[in-house]
């Protein structure tokens, strides 16, 4: 009887712990770990897509430890995985490029970036800006690369957003938390309109209240979370605890990303905060608010559904 499934769980539960921000988990220990007991699970792991996840979680601790034989042993395996066929070659070879460069090994990286170029000759250029302005060096022809457009996902450099109070109760290290501001179609702006500057400054104005707010209002929510998570005995106190106050909530959220969006009331933005959370690592935590009013409570998509914002109007 196949072992694959107990023990890709175990390594999964083990990556959950070693993500929360009150884990002591080196990453040595970490990739010890995931190692020990990759090696003990037979071949069905290679037909369990969340072992597909963990080779690449492997291949991207070794690249941060610069380990490129290791790193290279992980892009082997990862290919025999039943998601990794699915991808064209060109696919996979772009990605392996993409990994050696980040591993510091320019000339594998631009072998791969070669392969990929001679099966699809634009699929790089769709690509990470650093794989393709290193790739179109080395080409006979270089690409004319001046009017290549903004890639949707770049952020753009807006002025800081000081949040202290937010920064000190959730022990953050960022000198400034993330934020964007979006327009009617929910894309990017340059820069905000005279109501959402309106609702950048009400934010930085009254911080702790609008956290108080939001927290009173979760840990409201809270118990009924914990009966949808329904976490054993032996993993709550790790991942939900039950709480008294909120001050609870501390070691177990962290903003991500505050959006600034284009539903307006009564002169100011309503305002979605994301938030990655202990007990939902794949869907974190959103929320909507307008001021100092909580709208909506849901999963991080809910911090820019507009829709939650417009049902308020």
């Amino acid at each position: 009887m196949s072992n694959a499934e107990k023990i890709i769980q175990e390594i999964d539960v083990f990556l959950e712990k070693s993500m929360l921000k009150t884990s002591k988990t080196t990453k040595e220990e970490l990739i010890h770990f995931i190692e020990e007991k990759w090696s003990e699970a037979d071949d069905e792991k290679y037909d369990h897509y969340t072992a597909y996840i963990i080779m690449n979680r492997m291949i991207q601790e070794y690249i941060w430890k610069k380990d490129f034989s290791n790193m290279m042993r992980w892009l082997g395996l990862s290919d025999l995985h039943k998601a990794s066929q699915k991808n064209a070659s060109y696919i996979r070879n772009y990605y392996a490029g993409q990994c050696c460069l980040e591993c510091g090994h320019e000339e594998k990286a631009l072998e791969y970036f070669n392969i990929c170029y001679a099966e699809n000759p634009d699929y790089i250029f769709s690509r990470a800006p650093f794989c393709y302005e290193f790739f179109n060096k080395h080409l006979e022809n270089p690409r004319d690369l001046s009017h290549r457009e903004i890639n949707e996902y770049e952020y753009t450099d807006y002025p800081p957003l000081q949040l202290e109070y937010w920064k000190v109760f959730f022990n953050e290290d960022e000198d400034e938390l993330s934020y964007e501001i979006l327009d009617e179609d929910d894309d990017y702006a340059e820069e905000p309109s005279s109501e959402q500057q309106n609702g950048l400054d009400y934010l930085q104005e009254n911080q702790k209240t609008i956290l108080d707010t939001i927290l009173n209002e979760l840990l409201k929510k809270y118990p009924e979370l914990q009966k949808i998570y329904e976490y054993s005995e032996e993993d709550k106190g790790e991942f939900m605890p039950d709480l008294k106050d909120i001050q609870g909530f501390a070691p177990l959220l962290s903003p991500n990303c505050f959006y600034i969006t284009s539903v307006i009331k009564d002169h100011y933005p309503y305002i979605g905060i994301s938030f990655s959370c202990s007990w939902d690592s794949e869907h974190g935590l959103g929320i909507m608010t307008h001021k100092n009013r909580v709208i909506e409570i849901g999963g991080a998509d809910t911090a820019f559904a507009t829709w939650a914002a417009e049902e308020d109007l």
